[in-house]
């Protein structure tokens, strides 16, 4: 049976993606480092409580003077809450772009690859600080709560920018990416789906003969 179009992308994308995995998370510690600094220097230039941000391996700690309750040798004492995020949380969408690329192949695919990795730092840069944001002033506690004294709305702002991040971002933004950079590609998808689904035309009727 003649493979189709959609069924050959598929498979080279799901064969790409999984070569590509290792070697992604291989160099993380290096392709985290571009939105994770965006992320830690727009936290620092919004927000006042924010002392600066740091970064290990590929987790990325944001340094604030939130102060929260703790235990520490059985006792409970005020620390300053220093949330972390771990960078492919957010940074998978890279993988699953360039997985799309190369099953389509469309013109100069390498550069257009280059371009949709960097337009992906400021979407993961927004999941990095959401999470923070999300740590810090839903999951500080009543300390936190009161040292920031931010309104519901805020926090209800929060919560959907966090959710939006987390959920929709990630996946969705390396597709709408694949599909701007590739739409010949997408419109033969379209042809055969539509062509696929025609029904078949029935056989025409024998005449009938008069006796």
């Amino acid at each position: 049976m003649r493979a189709t179009l959609i069924g050959r992308f598929l498979l080279i994308a799901i064969a790409a993606l999984a070569a590509l995995l290792p070697l992604w998370y291989w160099a993380s510690p290096w392709l985290s480092t571009p939105p994770i600094w965006l992320a830690g220097k727009v936290m620092k230039l919004c927000f006042s409580w924010v002392d600066g941000f740091e970064q290990n391996d590929i987790i990325a700690t944001l340094v604030t003077r939130v102060q929260v309750r703790m235990e520490h040798g059985g006792a409970q004492v005020l620390g300053e809450l220093a949330p972390e995020v771990s960078y492919p949380t957010y940074g998978y969408g890279l993988v699953l772009l360039w997985a799309m690329l190369i099953a389509s192949r469309p013109r100069r695919w390498w550069l257009k690859g280059l371009l949709g990795s960097a337009i992906l730092i400021p979407v993961q840069a927004w999941g990095i600080c959401f999470q923070w944001l999300r740590d810090v002033v839903l999951l500080s506690g009543a300390n936190g709560a009161a040292y920031l004294n931010y309104s519901v709305w805020a926090q209800n702002a929060i919560a959907y920018g966090y959710q939006f991040g987390f959920l929709m971002l990630p996946p969705v933004a390396p597709i709408a990416l694949w599909l701007l950079f590739d739409k010949r590609f997408v419109a033969a998808l379209w042809l055969e789906a539509a062509l696929h689904g025609q029904p078949n035309q029935p056989a025409p009727a024998a005449p009938m003969h008069e006796r």
